[in-house]
């Protein structure tokens, strides 16, 4: 497929919005979908393949699993695998008796006692499930609970979130210059500015601000590539005290710099 229709395809995908679960509207065929993403508004979500161990899912999130025709939304790893554990015991109550008896090749540790321990949840009475996972080993976790309790795991939906450190490349590469052209539309149209002031101002935030972002986090590293502006406004108040704290920029330098970032939460949050 050539870039252009690629670019195409998914800018087509991120004008598109939905009102209900996100989910029912990939089921129903309301959301395009091009490979595994899902844009809703700003906000781009994966379709994770639990078919296959996946290694690329760290500081990932999830948000919603269609299984058994349930769909649950958690943007916590421990909860939602306690709610899909619950979901399945109370749908094949057979396994009640043996579920401590399941384990996974990849830990030692027990994922069912009947008794509480640290980092393990309840799900019901004296049963408590083992949330001390990682994201990538969540998702394992996750696989090998739809493996025991027969589920093909090819039926069953998960969207996850993922920091644009996780993203796949030439995803980020047609996000990256896509908000580019944007924002430079922006700051000709709303600040009555030159295209070649706007391009000086992305070239000195690629120089100056994406530094600083990649040295106070290891998920964000790219500030053209939030999707949540929650984030993005925490990460640039961090991002405006380092550049207070520097000793390499004088007064004119961190007042310039700091337009830059009223520039980006403009954007943003328009």
């Amino acid at each position: 497929m050539s870039e252009n229709k690629y670019n195409n395809n998914l800018e087509d995908i991120e004008e598109k919005t939905t009102k209900d679960l996100l989910i029912e509207a990939i089921n129903s065929k309301r959301a395009e979908v091009f490979e595994n993403v899902v844009f809703d508004g700003k906000r781009r979500y994966y379709i994770e393949d639990l078919t296959e161990r996946d290694y690329t899912l760290e500081n990932t999130t999830p948000y919603q699993i269609d299984i058994l025709n349930n769909v649950i939304e958690e943007s916590s790893w421990g909860i939602m695998l306690c709610k899909v554990a619950e979901l399945l015991l109370s749908t094949f109550p057979q396994n009640l008796d043996t579920i401590t008896t399941f384990s996974c090749k990849w830990t030692k540790a027990a994922m069912f006692l009947n008794q509480y321990k640290i980092n393990h949840k309840l799900i019901r009475d004296n049963l408590y499930i083992n949330c001390n996972h990682t994201a990538l080993h969540s998702c394992w976790f996750l696989q090998d609970i739809l493996d025991y309790f027969n589920i093909d795991k090819a039926s069953v939906i998960l969207l996850i979130h993922r920091p644009c450190s996780a993203e796949p490349k030439r995803v980020t590469r047609y996000i990256e210059t896509r908000f580019k052209r944007g924002f430079i539309d922006f700051l000709v149209v709303q600040y009555q500015q030159s295209e070649d002031y706007a391009n000086k101002v992305i070239s000195n935030i690629e120089r100056y601000l994406n530094p600083i972002l990649i040295s106070i986090s290891r998920s964000y590293t790219n500030i053209f590539l939030f999707d949540d502006n929650a984030t993005l406004t925490n990460y640039i108040k961090t991002i405006r005290e380092k550049i207070s704290a520097s000793v390499h920029y004088d007064e004119k330098s961190r007042k310039i710099l700091n337009k830059y970032l009223n520039y980006l939460l403009a954007y943003y949050k328009q």
